[in-house]
């Protein structure tokens, strides 16, 4: 039941009381708000009178400081471990190994005490020169049969290890590789290249550091440690006591100079990356460099790239370097205080020499672990930190694809059913699936884009209610400035991007409801931007249709116009294409790009300005070419050069995402409007 107020204007005035009353506080909340003063981060001292620029490059440091450091070091951890805990049973045994050398290699040493002892009766005359050297060869024999067989098991864990981490590595290359092809197309649009190899390489790299040394390095570092300590103590725990205050100062000084290092070396790997890149660049545009005479101006940026890269190596190395000065002062200086204790106790006879020149031995080496177990600090938090950009792809959401329709070979029995087929000379048809069966749909090509809206960015637009209608057999041009929708639209037909309202039919069937891998299958594409593959031409025109025959590589080669020149090359169709197809023209190369989607047999063709790298003579091979291609065939062509789609059934301008106009060529003429402006060359289209 409503309650209605007995005074309605009283009511209103007490609401529009209660509002200013709201906006009132509002404003001295924000009045406090502009006069408390900035809360700086607590351990962080931010400079006074800092620039914009300043501030930008602190934030950018602190920003690269968080990418070399995990997120989560339990969870990368735990997600790496997965990967080697394939290989448990060979880790077991590499722990076990470890633990062996390390035990032996501490034992070992200790054997020297009854050398040491020896040797002290026989300068005291307790015992005889035979006897002595009996006993000091026996303890030999075995101390070297420990080092032997520590030796033996460190050279097996490596080998293992080395087999461990190169398997590790191997998968996770391939799930990453193999996750890469299930991605959509707008996950390579948002990400650099480079950034995507850099998983490939440096960050899969520093995985490899962690299983194949820092693993072992982890185990028998702390072996040794606990076991030199412990062999420390049990010769005299009060030299022992001495020794602990230089433990404590050697991991202050390493953990110290790893963070002073880190980031150097991490500029210093930057610079040399700088240094390649710029280098890379030189080469590929040295044609460039020598036409505009720009040697001089390109020795001296390379300088300076280099000098920077000097500079940050030298600076880096400098810092580093004083670890080893460092490590060894500390370990003279108490190596000299032991001996002088040590000297003092067996002057009081509270220790043998035996012992205290074992002792002295030990203590030379109880350094190196500490070291060690310091370093792997840092090279687990990068190793960890690559690790988790790794998992940061694999967990990027593969491409959805809820499509049932698939596309299948079928040929006609004597009472006209249609039967699925292996043989390549079968009719393509589309399998939909029905409660009663399936249902087997021709292949015919018949397009129709019904009122579609697309945007890549959520709020702009890129297509605004577009319709185009495109049947078997039929060439369909798309014209209209650069950033009009062009290729957007090809990119929904194939479904590289969802279509956010309206919808696109392929025969009849929603696209959505026809699998990805089989819509792509029915049609053939060629580029603007060639790309080959390096091979032979003939692997590269049969790249479009993997059990062509020789004959049918030859015959698309023809249909292409590209026989003709393939002949005339070296080795004919057995020419290795170099990188970049650089020992072929770019023409050659998009006609070797066209006789691979004329060797698919696809029912739709979509040419994406793939005459615009061509001279006009080619491109007249091209078109003659194209006019066999396309028959049967329902074709999407995109294209600057008005005179590639006269011939079209129909022509359709954009502007903005919009259809402006719409026709085939000579109803557009008649019109006069914006095609009959590009056409006639009084608009230029940009």
């Amino acid at each position: 039941m409503n309650k209605t107020p007995l005074n309605s204007e009283a009511n209103e005035e007490a609401l529009q009381l209660e509002e200013a009353e709201k906006k009132t506080a509002e404003k001295q909340k924000d009045k406090k708000k502009r006069k408390r003063p900035e809360r700086k981060p607590k351990g962080k001292k931010i400079p006074e009178n800092e620039t914009e620029e300043e501030r930008k490059e602190r934030e950018k440091k602190e920003e690269k400081k968080k990418k070399s450091k995990p997120k989560d070091i339990k969870q990368a951890t735990k997600r790496l471990f997965k990967y080697i805990a394939e290989f448990k049973g060979l880790l077991i045994i590499v722990a076990l190994l470890v633990v062996a050398t390390a035990v032996m290699g501490a034992v070992a040493s200790v054997f020297m005490y009854p050398i040491y002892n020896a040797l002290g009766e026989v300068a005291a005359g307790t015992m005889g020169n035979q006897a002595a050297f009996s006993e000091i060869s026996k303890w030999l024999v075995v101390m070297a049969v420990f080092y032997i067989a520590s030796a033996g098991c460190n050279l097996l864990y490596t080998r293992i290890m080395l087999h461990v981490s190169s398997r590790t590595l191997a998968n996770m290359r391939r799930d990453l590789f193999n996750h890469l092809q299930t991605l959509p197309l707008e996950f390579f649009d948002k990400k650099k290249t480079g950034e995507i190899m850099s998983r490939f390489t440096n960050d899969i790299s520093r995985v490899s550091d962690l299983v194949s040394n820092n693993f072992p390095t982890l185990i028998s570092s702390s072996i040794q440690a606990v076991l030199t300590i412990g062999i420390m103590i049990y010769f005299s725990w009060r030299l022992t006591l001495t020794i602990t205050v230089a433990i404590v100062l050697m991991f202050a000084v390493v953990m110290f100079i790893t963070s002073k290092c880190s980031p150097l070396f991490k500029k210093q790997q930057k610079a040399i990356g700088e240094c390649n890149g710029y280098i890379e660049e030189y080469i590929k545009g040295i044609k460039v460099v020598k036409l505009f005479s720009q040697e001089k101006i390109t020795k001296s940026q390379f300088s300076q790239l280099n000098e920077n890269y000097r500079r940050t190596g030298v600076k880096a190395n400098i810092i580093g370097g004083f670890m080893s000065p460092m490590m060894s002062m500390i370990t003279r200086v108490n190596y000299a205080i032991v001996v002088f204790l040590g000297a003092y106790y067996v002057i009081n006879g509270t220790m043998n020499i035996g012992a205290l020149v074992t002792y002295l031995d030990k203590s030379k080496s109880y350094a190196s672990p500490i070291v060690s177990l310091a370093s792997c600090y840092s090279s687990l938090v990068s190793a960890l930190a690559g690790a988790e950009r790794v998992f940061e792809i694999l967990d990027t959401p593969s491409e959805t694809d809820e499509g049932k329709a698939t596309l299948v070979r079928i040929i006609r029995n004597a009472l006209g059913e249609a039967e699925e087929t292996e043989n390549s000379e079968g009719e393509f048809a589309w399998k939909v699936p029905t409660e009663s069966g399936s249902d087997y749909i021709p292949v015919k090509g018949n397009i129709e884009v019904k009122d579609i809206t697309f945007a890549y960015v959520e709020g702009t637009d890129v297509l605004k209610n577009v319709s185009v209608n495109a049947k078997s057999g039929q060439k369909v041009a798309f014209v209209g400035s650069t950033g009009a929708g062009k290729t957007t639209i090809t990119n929904l037909i194939n479904r590289f991007y969802e279509i956010d309202r309206g919808e696109i039919t392929y025969d009849g069937i929603s696209i959505k409801d026809i699998r990805k891998d089989d819509l792509r299958r029915s049609m053939a594409m060629v580029l603007q931007d060639t790309k080959l593959f390096q091979g032979t031409i003939k692997e590269n025109i049969r790249y479009g249709k993997l059990d062509a025959t020789d004959e049918e590589i030859i015959a698309a080669a023809k249909l292409a116009n590209a026989h003709s020149f393939i002949e005339k090359l070296p080795d004919g169709y057995d020419t290795e294409i170099k990188a970049d197809a650089a020992n072929i023209s770019q023409g050659q190369a998009q006609l070797i790009n066209i006789a691979r989607a004329a060797i698919a047999k696809s029912p739709l063709l979509i040419l994406d300005e793939a005459t615009s790298s061509v001279d006009t003579r080619t491109e007249r091979l091209i078109e003659i070419g194209m006019d066999k291609l396309m028959e049967n065939r329902t074709v999407f062509v995109i294209a600057h050069r008005l005179s590639t789609v006269r011939n079209s059934q129909d022509i359709v301008v954009l502007e903005n995402g919009e259809i402006i106009e719409q026709g085939n060529h000579d109803e557009l003429i008649a019109k006069g409007g914006k095609y009959y402006q590009l056409y006639t060359g009084t608009f230029e289209m940009k």
